[in-house]
């Protein structure tokens, strides 16, 4: 399988693990009530310690100013307004919200020159962008209508642009450093920046009382921790090591497409013939963008002259 077909298939395996670990993180912040800023520390020292121990990155020398600020605001500044928005309204508002990073990173690529506008690109960016609204949204005869709040909006939208930060800025790094050192010490500079916030509001949080709620609520933390931030990142991060990182963001629309079927399964939430239809739209667009790839990464065929 060549190297593109596989940062493709990375991709699209983070963004499904997103979508799964989205729906646990609607039951620990709106359920269980936990603080966000210490379910965001926790998620980020809990990945970068472990990432460590498996992965035993080297010590970046010397630091580099643009990856701090990465860490900060990609990371650290994508979860805590994704967790805020999602606590303000639900995982459908929120989800739909963070996808507009996908228009402004391809913007960014348009703009400077990293991708040329095609009718394919119209075509791919039309289907999951369509197929998302679709799928999150609730369309009726008045429109299309989701819950939101002014602080679920606020949250939303910059949770998109702190998503379109780290999606660009990332590419740079992983191009010449393994996903896993980006990850790891990614996390471990978010992780240390939210600490002082997280660890007071932990303090300061009531457990449950029982102990299957207790269980239930680590359970589900160290899901998110290890599959929504350990793994979703790093093939994230491995798939923008041979993607664009408009290509990379069409690969992450599959994040709704699990979250809506998490829902269903785990929460009893129904779709809708419309929401199956948002969700083949996704397919489709993923489909497309994965043929375009394939065929990128095809060897030209030599031609040989008629003697």
């Amino acid at each position: 399988m060549q190297e593109q077909r596989k940062a493709l298939v990375a991709a699209v395996t983070g963004s499904a693990l997103w979508g799964l670990s989205g729906t646990a993180a609607q039951v620990v912040v709106q359920g269980f009530v936990f603080p966000v800023w210490g379910f965001v520390t926790i998620r980020m020292l809990g990945a970068s310690l472990l990432l460590f121990v498996v992965a035993r990155p080297a010590w970046p020398r010397p630091w580099r100013a643009s990856f701090v600020s990465m860490g900060i605001f990609g990371l650290v500044g994508s979860q805590f307004t994704y967790l805020e928005a999602l606590f303000f309204s639900n995982v459908t508002t929120a989800t739909l919200l963070q996808f507009l990073f996908l228009p402004m990173v391809a913007g960014y690529e348009l703009a400077t020159g990293a991708i040329r506008w095609s009718v394919r690109w119209v075509i791919l960016l039309s289907f999951a962008a369509a197929g998302t609204i679709l799928l999150v949204g609730t369309v009726s005869s008045s429109g299309i209508s989701i819950l939101i709040t002014p602080l679920g909006l606020a949250f939303g939208l910059a949770s998109a642009v702190a998503g379109a930060y780290y999606t660009l800025a990332n590419r740079n790094f992983v191009q010449t450093q393994s996903p896993w050192w980006v990850t790891t010490w990614g996390f471990l500079v978010g992780g240390l920046v939210s600490a002082p916030f997280g660890f007071w509001s932990l303090w300061q949080y009531h457990w449950p009382s029982t102990v299957s709620g207790g269980l239930l609520l680590t359970g589900l933390v160290l899901f998110v921790v290890v599959a929504g931030t350990l793994l979703a990142f790093s093939l994230f991060v491995y798939g923008l090591r041979n993607l664009k990182a408009t290509e990379a963001g069409i690969a992450g629309s599959f994040e709704p497409i699990v979250a809506a079927a998490a829902g269903f399964a785990l929460l009893g939430v129904a779709l809708s013939a419309l929401q199956y239809a948002g969700g083949g739209l996704i397919i489709v667009a993923v489909a497309l963008l994965g043929a375009s790839v394939h065929s990128r990464s095809e060897p030209a065929k030599r031609v040989t002259p008629p003697s």
